[in-house]
């Protein structure tokens, strides 16, 4: 239903291709390096070339989080002309285009975060020669006061071929995480090792999600177990990673899964013994306590026990 809504409301906005773009990349990205799911091909007029959509997190009452879902464009594919609810997109791959109607197109890439606001006219893809995945957070309640017809949306392939591009604003990104990091290490006493930590998105934002916070594991470093008043919600980035739910078996965690931890239930995570990993954090809830510890972690013949990557 969530895919339905999603595509429907892009009907209503969203069409063609080419490019003097390629200048956007040295190195083209093929869809064999993009780590997020690709999902489903988009079968709509709204969209020119081959784009697929994989939904990652649907609204609900427990967690009260915007729908986000993740969109990947071909080369060469992109959208039309569209308006929709705040967004907040983060890259997750890719090269890629965006442009907002009055404004030059930019270049994106992977570690971009950008926010739209709601019922701003805009449209967005790949570049030509490469792959362009990102993950895009989004208030579904917006409704147009007006519409435009679908000719008047549409992106003509004269239009894309001759586009005047600039670079987005895109930050420092060390040690090819996919979004900044600081290069300074956090030693806390509910980990066993350093961490990073950044704030990737803020709240207040446009797509009206929580804050999302980067958190870096370096190899074998875990978090003791606690709860979430509120709940929290991890979209893994980088690595391969570990999460357990109280008395449920350990999640291998990998680039593009989900973790849903409902409200007060008890958890951990962190990297496996041979990766770095990564994840995106959302306290969901925020207007309750972010956290409660405990002094538990794993014992090294615990952590040993876990299931290999």
């Amino acid at each position: 239903m969530k895919k339905i809504l999603f595509i429907g409301m892009l009907a209503t906005l969203l069409s063609s291709c080419g490019s003097k773009q390629q200048a956007a990349s040295e190195d083209v990205v093929t869809r064999k390096q993009l780590t997020f799911p690709v999902g489903d091909k988009i079968d709509n007029p709204a969209f020119t070339g081959n784009a697929y959509l994989k939904p990652l997190i649907a609204v609900d009452s427990v967690f009260n989080f915007p729908q986000t879902n993740v969109v990947t464009f071909a080369p060469g594919a992109h959208s039309s002309w569209h308006r929709h609810g705040g967004m907040v997109v983060l890259v997750t791959g890719g090269v890629g285009l965006y442009q907002e109607e009055g404004r030059p197109a930019q270049v994106l890439r992977k570690g971009d975060v950008l926010q739209i606001p709601a019922g701003v006219r805009h449209w967005h893809g790949a570049t030509k020669d490469n792959w362009f995945s990102q993950v895009v957070i989004y208030d579904t309640a917006w409704r147009p006061d007006s519409t435009v017809s679908d000719e008047d949306n549409a992106l003509s392939d004269e239009y894309y071929n001759k586009l005047a591009l600039e670079e987005y604003n895109h930050p420092t990104i060390i040690d090819s995480l996919m979004f900044a990091a600081p290069d300074s290490t956090l030693s806390l006493p509910t980990f066993n090792g350093s961490i990073r930590l950044a704030n990737t998105v803020d709240a207040p934002n446009e797509a009206g999600a929580p804050g999302l916070h980067y958190v870096v594991f370096e190899p074998g470093v875990i978090n003791a177990w606690h709860t979430h008043p509120g709940g929290q919600i991890l979209i893994v980035t980088d690595g391969i990673g570990y999460h357990q739910i109280e008395g449920q078996p350990v999640e291998v965690l990998r680039p593009g899964d989900v973790v849903l931890c409902p409200p007060d239930v008890k958890h951990w995570h962190g990297a496996s013994a041979n990766s770095r990993f990564a994840h995106l954090a959302a306290g969901t809830n925020p207007d309750k306590p972010a956290v409660v510890w405990t002094d538990e972690i794993l014992s090294k013949e615990e952590y040993d026990n876990l299931p290999k990557e």
